[in-house]
């Protein structure tokens, strides 16, 4: 299946393709050729195919031929096909002096109307493939592609609108529209009567749109393919071989090659230097070793067990073993994110060889340090650097690097109905998807996160999923989303456990799937899966305590601590604390009244800090509450030297979840079990070579933040009214689980009084989301009627995230033009940030992201963040354009604020920063010269280092 490799007729490379109007290169007058960008996307489509698409995806396009090249030249002639639509009058007019050089040659007989080039495209498409007799279905899915190349599949109403439309032009352009058709399909090398038979699965041909689109970026380019003003001899050679150089346009250094090593224990000694792997760990890598095909791996194991490690581990065996080249990995926060790029860069990543181009992916990757140097071409290892692409890290490109760490709202963009959402797909489809901390996330995430997963199950990518405290419902949800079963049946049971459950192909799912009819439901079986248990090497008993504090006063906390680490206390004055409450205006005024008692060993940590201080603040928490010291060549642990003898350390969820953190004793809110558990992981995480203060020497949980409504002074009531909780209901979490928390505590302690962790834990988490009834007689009312209301908030958020989902993929009839539900509008902003906006993947109070500046004099204002301990705020004019440096902490200032406490209209840019992109459309807001603070109606708000963005009304 050799490709032509001939010109085309001169009277074909009349239609200009592109034109230099715009362009800082060229001039209005040149232009390209249709025709040669036609071969230009083929070209670099083959470079595609053999450089940067993974084996796993390209065996997908065309699954059932016989030669996987039949597939190759489908993926070439589609991306040759994707501007057919340009050799129309609706298009070439909108060039004019172009357009009287193709009516010399070829008249117009009507007034052109403009119509979008690409449903052109896929009009010209389906006529010419109709002419050749194709299936329906057949024809669909290459005239969907072609015409979504833009972002946007047409829809299937637009057919009938296509067919009386002038824009296409009468019989003399339709024969030479017919003549370029017929010669992209020679130069692809495609045989269109074997192609016939062939449809690729929705995924595959969700992926490959995609890949078109990358393609045609790429031969877009006019620093790459430069522009002709016709079409010289040998053009097809020398686009050829122009389109070799696209890694260099992409900043591409290499996919991912993985190797594992053949046993476990080598694996992890290379990879992480773990010479006894956990039982977690080694039952991750025979899993995947086992696996007889790509699937869904759930991994449930304490917190501390080496999840991370892990998941890699199992990770690289999956994608060695199915052909997967990329991995992404998901992470519920920018600071936790932040924390596993560091970890990947200082230890996995260095024993891959070559090591893979890396991307960090979240809205603030570029104000992290390391990641930034990467961009700047500034290695890792002066032997073999590491690389980052700058090019891939553009909106809509998040998910193209071939190793990618991430928040997960990365992935869950795959699953909302935003414009290209199948470049999206094509990242993941490469990959292997880890997903850490999958509990953490609420009914509306979750949403998305199950249609993710579902399109995920139909790519057949590989997914391991990570929990310290997962609930059997909700584990089985994603499994039911991924392989597509209305039904699952898992056996085998235990803590820590790993479950597996095979991508189904299109035959099994039909058997495991809803069934059509509602009369075959009783007959329909349930899919058996297996779960497998392994020991922990970590655990033990966690005391669990009580104290309830007045309605909002943080004396008890204060007294609390005094008791614990005080200097009278039984420690005499040594220990770590962690508080952690689940508000920031909690978090903060427990802060300011352990300050008044224990002065300048406090600090605060939580989301309304700017970025600049964010980063200390994290890079602060690792530092001195991190692990021990590790000799690397023999082996001695020592104490970490920056843990203070004595420190509170008071946060919101940001210290809860993948922080590897660790404190001698924990207080905290109210929370549901799972998170309660999760919160306990930060207490007495790692065994420290030094003993730790009397009194705190075994892991302790004292449970606060509710109000006992008897003012009686007993911990843990188990009579009379129910606790008062200090926030509304579902803010941040519904009352219904609070409620059911504090009853299963209050019965398991008549019992004993401690968890043991980990055998305690899955009949805990079971017991609060279970429906057996908890607590005394005289809270049922109560209890009901809250969660009757949780019930309620579940079903209008799981509402709210449908209406923004693309389309299962396994509806009956379903092709790429139902995916989304963005019809034929064309203006959706492509910028992610509005985007998110449009369509959020978080629910919760609306926020808006500012740069916080305080206002020195009407030219000049200050950063409200220090650079650095012991200096000056910096300063930054208003009346011109930053330089570089002052750029750079401007930027630095960035804050995501509660939309309710920002005045939008005092928010712009200054008019001296207007003339550049970077700072254009930023929304700056200007604190008082004299007060330093922002008002809002009556409410008034002002920020500090110490204490962020803080209400003051």
């Amino acid at each position: 299946m050799t490709a032509e490799t001939t010109d085309p007729p001169p009277d074909h490379t009349v239609f200009w393709g592109k034109t230099g109007k715009g362009s800082r290169t060229y001039s209005p007058s040149d232009w390209h050729p249709l025709a040669a960008h036609m071969v230009d996307t083929l070209h670099v489509a083959d470079q595609l195919w053999e450089h940067y698409l993974s084996p796993a995806l390209k065996r997908s396009f065309l699954p059932g031929a016989a030669d996987e090249e039949l597939g190759r030249a489908a993926f070439r002639w589609v991306a040759a096909l994707h501007d057919l639509g340009k050799a129309a009058p609706g298009f070439q007019y909108l060039s004019d002096p172009h357009f009287q050089q193709v009516t010399r040659s070829l008249p117009c007989s009507a007034g052109p109307r403009h119509m979008r080039h690409e449903l052109m495209s896929a009009q010209l498409v389906r006529t010419f493939l109709g002419e050749l007799r194709w299936p329906d279905e057949s024809i669909d899915w290459v005239a969907d592609i072609v015409g979504g190349h833009h972002g946007v599949f047409p829809k299937p109403a637009f057919r009938t609108a296509m067919k009386s439309n002038d824009s296409l032009g009468d019989a003399a352009w339709r024969a030479r529209q017919r003549e370029l058709f017929l010669f992209a399909t020679r130069a692809s090398g495609i045989d269109l009567d074997e192609l016939a038979d062939h449809v690729p699965g929705i995924g595959a041909q969700m992926a490959f749109s995609g890949a078109v689109i990358l393609a045609d970026w790429l031969a877009s380019n006019d620093d790459m393919f430069g522009y002709r003003n016709g079409w010289p001899p040998g053009y097809q050679a020398t686009s050829e071989k122009t389109a070799e150089g696209f890694r260099t346009f992409m900043e591409l250094g290499e996919v991912w090659h993985p190797a594992p090593p053949a046993n476990a224990e080598e694996l992890y000694a290379t990879r992480f230097g773990i010479a006894t792997p956990r039982g977690t760990q080694l039952l991750a890598d025979e899993v995947a070793r086992g696996a007889e095909h790509p699937g869904l791996m759930v991994v449930e194991a304490p917190t501390g067990e080496g999840k991370t490690e892990a998941a890699l581990v199992a990770a690289e065996i999956l994608a060695a073993r199915f052909g997967f080249n990329g991995l992404f990995f998901a992470l519920p926060t920018q600071a936790t994110t932040n924390h596993i790029f560091d970890r990947v860069l200082d230890g996995w990543i260095h024993s891959q060889s070559p090591k893979p181009t890396i991307g960090l992916a979240h809205g603030k990757a570029q104000r992290h340090a390391r990641y930034e140097k990467l961009l700047e071409g500034i290695g890792e290892d002066e032997n073999e650097a590491l690389t980052a692409s700058q090019w891939m890290r553009g909106a809509k490109r998040a998910l193209l690097s071939p190793v990618v760490i991430g928040t997960i709202d990365q992935l869950l963009f795959a699953g909302v109905s935003a414009k290209h959402v199948m470049l999206r797909h094509t990242g993941l489809a490469n990959k292997v998807v880890v997903i850490d901390e999958v509990h953490a996330y609420d009914a509306y995430m979750s949403e998305i996160l199950h249609r993710v997963l579902h399109w995920l199950g139909w790519h057949r990518v590989p997914v391991v999923l990570l929990s310290a405290t997962l609930p059997s419902t909700q584990r089985d949800a994603l499994l039911r989303a991924y392989t597509g079963a209305d039904e699952v049946e898992v056996t085998g049971a235990g803590y820590p456990q790993i479950t597996w459950a095979p991508a189904l192909d299109v035959e099994e799912r039909e058997r495991f799937g809803e069934p059509s009819d509602p009369f075959e439901a009783e007959s329909h079986q349930p899919l058996p899966l297996k779960a497998q248990a392994t020991t922990s090497s970590r655990g033990g008993e966690l005391a669990v305590e009580f104290r309830p504090e007045p309605a909002d006063t943080p004396e008890a906390v204060t007294a609390l601590v005094d008791e614990l680490v005080g200097d009278a206390s039984p420690t005499s004055g040594r220990g770590t604390v962690l508080v952690l409450r689940n508000t920031v205006a909690r978090a903060q005024a427990t802060f300011a009244a352990l300050e008044g008692r224990f002065p300048r060993e406090v600090s605060l940590a939580h989301a309304r800090f700017t970025t600049a201080d964010r980063r200390r603040l994290d890079a602060d928490l690792t530092q001195r509450f991190g692990p021990p010291r590790r000799d690397d060549g023999s082996g001695a642990v020592t104490e970490n030297p920056h843990r203070p003898a004595r420190h509170i350390v008071v946060a919101t969820q940001v210290a809860e979840q993948s922080l590897d953190v660790d404190f001698d004793v924990l207080i905290s809110d109210l929370a549901p079990i799972d998170l309660l558990l999760q919160r306990a992981g930060r207490c007495h995480r790692h065994a420290r070579p030094q003993p730790r203060p009397v009194g705190l020497d075994t892991p302790r949980l004292v449970v606060t933040g509710y109000t006992d409504p008897d003012g009686d002074g007993r911990e843990l009531p188990t009579e009379g009214a129910l606790p008062v909780l200090p926030t509304g209901d579902a803010r941040p979490y519904l009352h219904h689980l609070l409620f059911r928390t504090l009853a299963h505590l209050a019965e398991h302690r008549e019992h004993n009084g401690r968890l043991t962790v980990p055998a305690d834990v899955p009949s805990a988490i079971e017991a609060v989301y279970g429906d057996r009834p908890l607590g005394p007689d005289a809270w049922q009312e109560a209890m009901g009627a809250a969660a009757e209301a949780a019930e309620r908030h579940i079903r209008e958020l799981a509402g709210k995230a449908g209406a923004v989902l693309i389309a299962r993929p396994d509806l009956d009839e379903f092709g790429l033009g139902e995916v989304q539900h963005l019809g034929g509008d064309h203006n959706v902003d492509e910028d992610e940030e509005k985007v998110a906006q449009m369509l959020p993947v978080r629910h919760g109070a609306t926020s808006i992201e500012v740069i916080l500046l305080r206002r020195v004099d009407k030219n000049t204002a200050e950063t409200v963040s220090l650079p650095q301990a012991g200096t000056a705020r910096r300063r930054v004019p208003l009346n011109r354009m930053p330089s570089d440096a002052e750029k750079e902490a401007i930027l630095d200032q960035a804050i995501r604020l509660p939309l309710w406490q920002v005045d939008t209209e005092k928010l712009s840019s200054p008019s001296g920063w207007k003339r550049a992109p970077w700072s254009s459309r930023l929304r700056v807001l200007l604190l008082d010269s004299s007060t330093g603070e922002a008002q809002k109606g009556n409410r008034r708000a002002t920020y500090s280092t110490e204490t962020g963005w803080t209400d003051i009304t």
